[in-house]
């Protein structure tokens, strides 16, 4: 059981109607089936995420970077969020907006901000931003009980800062 990856699923249309105290048919009078409901949790999380981020852009200050406040938003709603961000990253189900030939990808805003410093690999720098900062997030949800001795903002605006300065140089060494 160990040697495969653990499913974390979206609750069941049952779970769902004995948590909010109603009959099962009260929640199929929503949604038809469990695909249906997986669909429009993931669409409703995914949308409040995005809305998250663009709230913050629209507070930027200028001459701020609007990539290290774009990924600080998400680090932030995804702690507030723990349930949804696991449903939208840390699961096998795939979200309408990531079911693009390219998955996995991150939200299309930061592979347009991505762009401003690397237009010739937007996507592939939007996603090692979001593995390194999903790293954070994930491991901030999993592991309470450690001091991470660095303030969540400060953690995310060092990686992006790093990931957008591109790779280190090679230093010359004169003996050689």
């Amino acid at each position: 059981m160990l040697e495969a990856p653990q499913a974390i699923a979206v609750p069941s249309l049952r779970s769902i109607a004995r948590a909010c105290q109603v009959a099962p048919s009260a929640v199929y009078w929503h949604f038809p089936s469990d695909s249906e409901l997986r669909v429009a949790i993931l669409d409703a999380e995914y949308a409040d995420l995005a809305a998250t981020v663009e709230r913050s852009l629209a507070k930027a200050r200028k001459g701020s970077n609007r990539l290290v406040l774009a990924w600080q938003a998400y680090a932030v709603w995804g702690l507030a969020h723990p349930g949804g961000y696991q449903l939208l990253f840390e699961s096998s189900d795939r979200l309408a907006a990531t079911r693009a030939d390219d998955d996995p990808r991150p939200p299309d805003r930061f592979v347009e901000l991505a762009a401003t410093f690397a237009p010739d690999t937007p996507l592939t720098s939007a996603r090692l931003m979001w593995s390194a900062v999903h790293g954070i997030v994930s491991l901030r949800l999993h592991k309470t009980d450690v001091d991470w001795k660095i303030s969540l903002d400060t953690a995310v605006g060092h990686v992006v800062a790093a990931l957008s300065a591109g790779p280190p140089r090679a230093k010359r060494n004169p003996a050689s």
